[in-house]
């Protein structure tokens, strides 16, 4: 009975959630209501205030949520030896995982991405790829880096971002698998290299 109960509490809430998604698209996060999101979920407003304090605990919520999945994934890769990984010439599993998860999530991801969704998002996001090459680059640590590891994170956060925001504008048309082997190959080799212009 408590199994039926959390699926029905999980169906609600994912109810609710994207309908917000939706309405953020549309409307743009500051012009959406709770009013909004109950009447075009066709849920009642005591069923809202029992997951939510009000929009922003849902967005919030939300987000934290997403993010939790993509550290869940992220976790994979801790015990990799990156160096003897790009070897094999293929994209770590954990990478396909990562864009079928945004992709599984895409309603959500492409609102509070988007133009007319949370700036704060982006920022969250990027902090925590930063947190997960910083963790990657502690065995380097010992080594002479030939830039400042500083930049390198900012270059390789930036790109990162860019690819996913471009992927979700262009309509998710790659599958996770190409987009995987696409931003696994420029993290290997570097842009030039995996685009074939050195």
């Amino acid at each position: 009975m408590e199994m039926k109960k959390d699926r029905r509490v999980l169906r609600t809430k994912t109810k609710i959630r994207d309908t917000f998604a939706k309405l953020i698209d549309q409307k743009g996060l500051d012009r959406v209501t709770v009013k909004d999101v109950t009447d075009h979920a066709d849920i009642n407003r005591g069923t809202f205030y029992l997951h939510y304090q009000d929009k922003y605990d849902l967005l919030e919520q939300s987000e934290d949520d997403l993010l939790e999945g993509i550290k869940r994934i992220a976790k994979e890769l801790d015990t990799v030896n990156m160096k003897k990984w790009d070897s094999r010439r293929e994209p770590h599993p954990a990478a396909e995982k990562y864009f079928s998860y945004l992709k599984e999530h895409s309603v959500f991801v492409k609102a509070v991405l988007g133009p007319k969704g949370d700036p704060g998002f982006q920022n969250k996001l990027k902090n925590l790829i930063a947190t997960q090459i910083k963790m990657r680059l502690t065995d380097l640590s010992k080594e002479k880096l030939p830039i400042p590891s500083d930049y390198l994170i900012a270059y390789v956060v930036s790109a990162h971002l860019g690819v996913v925001q471009h992927w979700f504008e262009g309509g998710l048309k790659e599958s996770p698998e190409e987009m995987a082997d696409m931003l696994s190959n420029m993290n290997f080799y570097g842009p030039l290299a995996a685009g074939g212009l050195k």
